[in-house]
């Protein structure tokens, strides 16, 4: 069975951003990025129980190559993305 995936506006600016920063000349890796984006959709989409509970019903994601985490919650068939956060920024945002 496959899960509904939707972006939550944060997190389509967060990828959005993250794409910019690596399609930048001297980085190169927009499309890259992309790819392991969708990878890790791919998983979600039809294992989103796989991963973690990271606060309450919250889940984390990783991507592999990258950085970055899509935080997401399941909601009878729907799957909402939260966030794409990069792993080392601080949440509360001081960092």
């Amino acid at each position: 069975m496959s899960f509904t995936l939707v972006f939550k506006p944060l997190a389509e600016a967060e990828i959005a951003e993250a794409f910019a920063w690596y399609s930048q000349p001297e980085i190169g890796m927009g499309t890259e990025f992309l790819d392991e984006l969708e990878r890790i959709e791919r998983f979600v989409r039809f294992n989103p129980l796989l991963y973690p509970r990271v606060e309450d019903e919250i889940r984390r994601a990783g991507l592999r190559r990258f950085p970055y985490s899509l935080f997401y919650v399941v909601d009878g068939e729907t799957v909402s993305v939260l966030s794409c956060f990069h792993q080392s920024r601080d949440p509360a945002g001081r960092a």
